[in-house]
């Protein structure tokens, strides 16, 4: 587990060590704790035992950091989904690879992620001030980039008859849906072990596959030329 997935307490220390991942880390806890409009950068200087000033030495504004949140969180996910994407491995082993690598990235990055669905939110609403609102529609691009990597896995799986849909958007949609779900329902518990939670990523990817109809048996690929 990461330092962010977890209820921390930062050691004080001179703020010319400070970071900007341990700003990010603490942020992420606060965000995900009490949500942008609440979250003052006074609690994330004290969640990480530093002063507000160093804080606004990185940052310029709450807005600026809690993009550099969401920003960090989206590449953690293809930090996470890269090694497999190129990996010679068949359609439907890439398919699952890349669901478990993202399921496990969002358990233990979970604060991060949890930012990037409220920032998926504020765009949608509105919310995010005029200054930030570009780069947050910026960031929107980064996830459509992120889901396209999915939506060429699935269009591979379904080439070789191992799953199947008729909406491609659907079919993302629905899979995203199951493989964030840790999101809302995962709480790391004390003494958890890896094992643990190989074994909740795995259960997500089961339901995930399920869901674009694979069985374990290939489904008849249509000739080629063939009506749908």
């Amino acid at each position: 587990m990461t330092s962010a997935a977890r209820s921390t307490g930062y050691r004080r220390q001179s703020d010319t060590g400070l970071s900007r991942m341990e700003i990010m880390e603490g942020a992420a806890l606060c965000f995900e704790a009490r949500g942008f409009s609440a979250t003052s950068i006074d609690e994330v200087a004290a969640r990480i035992g530093s002063t507000k000033g160093r804080i606004y030495h990185h940052y310029g504004s709450k807005g600026e950091l809690f993009l550099d949140v969401y920003r960090t969180g989206m590449m953690m996910n293809f930090d996470a989904i890269r090694p497999f994407l190129e990996s010679g491995l068949s359609a439907m082993d890439t398919l699952k690879a890349v669901l478990k690598a993202h399921v496990l990235c969002v358990i233990r990055t979970k604060p991060f992620q949890n930012v990037v669905g409220q920032g998926v939110d504020m765009l949608r609403q509105g919310t995010m001030p005029a200054r930030e609102h570009a780069e947050l529609l910026q960031l929107a691009q980064l996830r459509d980039a992120y889901a396209e990597h999915f939506r060429t896995v699935f269009e591979a799986a379904r080439a070789e008859g191992e799953i199947d849909y008729r909406n491609i958007k659907i079919a993302l949609n629905s899979v995203f849906m199951c493989i964030n779900g840790p999101i809302v329902w995962f709480t790391p518990r004390e003494n958890q072990t890896e094992t643990e939670i190989e074994a909740l990523a795995d259960e997500c990817v089961l339901y995930a596959v399920r869901l674009l109809g694979h069985t374990g048996q290939r489904k008849a690929t249509p000739p080629e030329g063939a009506s749908a």
